[in-house]
């Protein structure tokens, strides 16, 4: 944490100190002051000043109203208080593990999304890079009603039928409709999952370089990159088989396997063609 402090006059000329501590990383913002600053962040077609000072209020918390007294001079000061939320990335965080949804209490997977069934990685994966393409806040509402779940009252964390997720199992089928009613959430709670899910996959993506390569480097004035039209449901189908079974079996297959043994495969292969070529 940071102190603060300083004083202003108000206008009968008094003057008031103020002394407080403020957030100096995200970790230390509590879940509605994080889903608010990430809001305002989001904002970024918007006046930087405006967003900066917007920021300080926020970081400020329950102090807010200290801004409105402060001058210009001592506010410019300030402003670089919130620097650490411009210049460092969101942590693997999620400040929101459970919502209410359609009046149920809904939970999301683990932090590291290390839970997560392949059939539900590719659905997850596949409406966060059109939401991330287009923008288009229907594609985020999916995303979340991918994600989070009602509990299964069967899946007791501690006893033997426990499978490491209390979520009841995935079902694609009901993602339009449980979309519906994320659809009612306040667009600050929406906006700090979309940056917990950006800031886990970002974690899963440099652990496995040869699953996720760094996007090529193209020559200045080409706008636009050759298309791919392969998914993570293309691969989804290229994976059924003997190896991973049915469409039933590697749907719940946990994804960080399949994800580490495709690692693994891409490096054996790399290899083998280095060495084909001598």
């Amino acid at each position: 944490m940071r102190r603060i402090n300083g004083h202003y006059e108000t206008p009968e000329g008094r003057q008031i100190s103020f002394d407080f501590e403020v957030a100096s990383k995200w970790e230390e913002l509590d879940p509605h002051q994080c889903a608010s600053i990430i809001l305002v962040i989001s904002y970024s077609k918007a006046d930087k000043y405006v967003i900066a000072v917007s920021l300080l209020s926020l970081l400020f918390q329950k102090h807010w109203n200290v801004i409105s007294q402060l001058d210009d001079e001592t506010i410019h000061a300030l402003i670089p208080c919130t620097n650490f939320l411009l210049e460092e990335a969101p942590p693997v965080k999620n400040f929101f593990p459970s919502l209410k949804i359609n009046k149920k209490v809904c939970l999301a997977p683990d932090e590291s999304l290390g839970n997560m069934g392949f059939g539900e990685w590719c659905f997850a994966y596949q409406f966060y890079s059109y939401y991330v393409l287009t923008k288009d806040i229907a594609w985020l509402n999916k995303l979340i009603a991918c994600l989070y779940r009602p509990v299964d009252p069967k899946q007791i964390p501690g006893t033997i039928h426990y499978k490491g997720d209390q979520r009841e199992v995935f079902n694609e089928n009901l993602i339009e409709k449980r979309s519906l009613g994320v659809a009612h959430l306040e667009e600050k709670f929406r906006m700090a999952i979309y940056a917990w899910f950006t800031a886990a996959v970002n974690q899963i993506m440099l652990q496995r370089p040869n699953v996720f390569p760094p996007a090529p480097e193209y020559p200045e004035g080409l706008q636009e990159q050759p298309e791919d039209n392969r998914t993570w449901l293309s691969v989804f189908r290229e994976l059924l088989g003997p190896k991973w079974g049915t469409t039933e079996q590697l749907k719940y297959t946990n994804a960080m396997f399949i994800l580490d043994e495709l690692e693994e495969k891409k490096i054996e292969y790399d290899a083998a063609m280095k060495a084909a070529k001598g």
